[in-house]
């Protein structure tokens, strides 16, 4: 019999939700097999069999988040095992050791590999049984929750994580201040009252909606880089106008089968261009060092239901605007089907936020750690601009870079955005 634990599938993660079981328990898997959907910090994704045999035990519910390194299932040779029943309401109540606390001496003996492993169930007032998972249970025990008292929102009613979170926040809200009672005597005259207030609450024709384990992270992230990073603006206007006569030209002699290749491709492929010449922005800082990457990898910023995420092209300087488009598009294909990998959004170096499709005139958007900067791109309109004394029709963008102060400043940034904008307005530099 052996442990199927929740694996560390990115760099930042700490722990992870069955979102979906793919495999239930009494299935027969293989080497590779998929069992469930895991949602980390950054996307959905599979957690795999590293072993053949039978899926014996489930001890994680759908749900329900537990930290790296714990017991998810149990995957061994012969028949599934069976869950154990609960106990009656007066059974004794189960410690963290899966041990009764206080056994009758001629109870029988439990496993404590499988026991010690399995959601709590734990007796608490009149509600008789009471599950819980191991991670609730633990934080309910170090603030003296009473989980009698709370009400399970996991599968079957199982009190989970968020449930005891939810009693925690209710307890850090200040009670109202009681009224003297009549006995008291006040050192200074009492004052004029205000009428009470309505305690804060849901107007009925609103709905709350619950975020997602990624929403979550993803707030928590994007509040954390504000909070640590210092974080400054440079802008800069592009004229795209060849940019786009090329775009025009190079997708025509792709034919119909071919890539195309879409102008979030050229500004990828300038800004690998522009990192190369300057190597101060394709860094990040550690302590009191700054960290050089050898390597470009630029992260495209890609909008999914689930919030936002942000997949690596790697060295991506070395590589031609038909390939960028080939990786981008199958990266945004497995973003949309929730499909990827940990390999597909580490290790980026800089990240790219394009919202010139949704008809954005200017934006900034929030570094994504540990890197330096990320370049926030608007909608290309046409103006007037004045060509030779006279006023002449041109696309213009506008983008602007939003840079790490502790290791970047504005003079090099400004520099930076200068050369991107150099390598757009003479576009068939990209292609070389």
């Amino acid at each position: 019999m052996s442990e199927v634990t929740m694996p560390r599938l990115s760099d930042t993660m700490e722990e992870g939700t069955i979102a979906r079981w793919l495999k239930k328990t009494g299935d027969e898997v293989k080497k590779g097999d998929v069992l469930a959907e895991i949602e980390t910090d950054k996307a959905t994704m599979d957690l795999e069999a590293y072993e053949a045999g039978t899926l014996q035990q489930i001890l994680v519910q759908e749900g329900e988040t537990v930290p790296i390194g714990q017991a998810v299932a149990l995957i061994g040779t012969g028949a599934a095992v069976q869950q154990a029943a609960e106990p009656a309401p007066d059974a004794a109540r189960i410690g963290a050791d899966g041990a009764s606390a206080s056994p009758a001496e001629n109870a029988p003996k439990v496993e404590t590999s499988t026991q010690s492993i399995k959601p709590a169930v734990i007796t608490g007032g009149e509600r008789g049984a009471i599950k819980a998972s191991p991670l609730a249970r633990r934080i309910a025990e170090e603030h003296s929750i009473d989980l009698g008292q709370v009400q399970g929102t996991g599968p079957g009613g199982r009190i989970v994580r968020d449930d005891i979170e939810d009693v925690l926040e209710q307890r850090a809200t200040p009670p109202a201040t009681a009224a003297p009672t009549p006995t008291s005597k006040p050192e200074v005259p009492p004052q004029a009252v205000p009428a009470p207030t309505a305690p804060l609450s849901a107007p009925p024709e609103t709905e709350v909606v619950k975020l997602s384990r990624v929403q979550m992270l993803i707030a928590r992230r994007l509040t954390e880089s504000k909070q640590t990073i210092p974080h400054f603006y440079v802008s800069s206007e592009v004229d795209m106008t060849d940019a786009l006569a090329m775009r025009q030209t190079f997708n025509a002699s792709a034919g119909e089968d071919g890539v195309k290749v879409t102008v979030n491709d050229l500004i990828v492929k300038a800004c690998a261009l522009a990192l190369e010449k300057f190597p101060e922005v394709n860094s990040t800082i550690k302590d009191d060092q700054r960290i050089q990457y050898k390597h470009i990898n630029i992260g495209i910023a890609i909008d999914v239901p689930s919030g936002l995420v942000v997949p690596v092209i790697r060295d991506t300087n070395i590589k031609g605007v038909r390939t960028i488009a080939r990786e981008t598009k199958d990266l945004i294909a497995k973003a949309r089907a929730n499909r990827l990998s940990t390999a597909d959004l580490e290790e980026g170096t800089f990240s790219v936020s394009n919202l010139g499709m949704m008809d954005a005139s200017n934006f900034i958007a929030v570094i994504n750690p540990p890197q330096a900067a990320i370049l926030a791109v608007a909608s290309t309109r046409k103006q007037f601009v004045p060509v030779d004394g006279q006023p002449v029709i041109r696309d213009l963008m506008s983008m602007t870079l939003s840079a790490d102060h502790r290791v970047l400043y504005g003079a090099a940034v400004a520099r930076f955005l200068q050369e991107i904008k150099r390598l757009l307005q003479n576009p068939y530099n990209l292609l070389g």
